[in-house]
């Protein structure tokens, strides 16, 4: 999105989208990175409200000490760590704890900071260009500190989104890119989602996302995303069931009955499709534990039989 200080929510609601639209294929594993404080903070509240909150771990700076943040993120599978300027260094996360970094604006320094303005001032004094020469180098090294969040291990690999589109608008966005590690380029989602299938060896065309409401727990929803194109829409129901994770089975069913009738008005078969179900960790433990005779479960066993796969990933507590 293009940024505008006269309209900063608009932008927040649209980078927010495209967190979230990319988490999905992410699979959490996340550190988003804001060149401001109040940034940061407008994308954690939408974040939070939203469905993102529901289905990854998700913490930002502020809500613990810098270490106690850095210690959760690598031990909790999927999570997702939203930070300013002071992790763009000195952050090592190595491996498959860490496999998208997302970069809100391209990190500028403030101009009203006394030792830049200072700094700046000396450069036109002279009849210079301090944005030429001193902004736009200083914005590229940022940039590159914050690439460099992600690629730690010569095995390591994953996403960079750079949310910001003077990038390619501006002809110093072109050159800072230039001046980046070597890497592929895109601006389409769809080289992002088929680069996680392949890295992730996930055959999965479309992912469901179920939990129970924190306040009914009878209550459930389930969220159906495209991964292709990340598009996505959100139900909700009801159930008579005395655990949070059958609430999670119920949605379940409920997505995969949805997902199939549509499949089927296109005028195609479910079993050509795998989806990836994102749950709990005991609703994930219990389809693996569950009696066979139970009645939840045998109407499992018999909906999965119409899909090419059905895997569950259990991606909170």
């Amino acid at each position: 999105p293009a940024y505008d200080y006269r309209n900063a929510d608009a932008y927040y609601d649209a980078v927010a989208a495209e967190i979230e639209r990319l988490l999905e294929v992410s699979r959490g594993r996340a550190l988003c990175l804001f060149t401001s404080w109040s940034g940061l903070q407008q994308v954690s509240d939408r974040l939070q409200a939203g469905r993102a909150g529901a289905t990854w771990p998700l913490r930002a700076q502020g809500d613990a000490l810098r270490e106690a943040l850095l210690s959760w993120f690598k031990a909790t599978p999927y999570s997702v760590l939203l930070a300013t300027r002071s992790f763009w260094e000195g952050v090592d996360i190595p491996g498959e704890e860490l496999s998208l970094v997302v970069l809100d604006k391209l990190p500028f320094p403030t101009p009203g900071d006394p030792l830049h303005a200072a700094r700046m001032r000396a450069i036109d004094e002279q009849g210079r260009s301090s944005f030429e020469e001193y902004m736009i180098p200083l914005m590229t090294l940022a940039l590159k500190q914050g690439f460099g969040r992600l690629i730690r291990r010569s095995d390591d690999c994953g996403v960079v989104a750079i949310l910001d589109e003077r990038l390619t608008s501006k002809a110093y966005g072109r050159r800072s890119r230039q001046d980046l590690p070597p890497a592929r380029f895109t601006r389409e989602f769809r080289d992002v989602h088929r680069f996680y299938s392949q890295a992730l060896g996930s055959p999965a065309e479309f992912a469901l996302n179920v939990w129970p409401d924190s306040d009914a727990p009878q209550s459930w929803r389930w969220r159906l995303v495209r991964l292709s194109d990340g598009r996505a829409e959100t139900h909700s129901g009801h159930a008579d069931v005395s655990t949070p994770e059958h609430a999670e089975i119920h949605a379940a069913l409920n997505g995969l009955e949805d997902l199939q009738r549509r499949i089927r008005r296109v005028g195609q078969e479910s079993s050509r499709y795998a989806v990836e179900l994102r749950c709990s960790r005991k609703a994930a433990q219990w389809l693996t534990e569950a009696p066979a005779q139970d009645e939840l479960f045998k109407r499992w066993v018999q909906a999965v039989k119409a899909w090419q796969a059905v895997l569950p990933r259990a991606v909170r507590e």
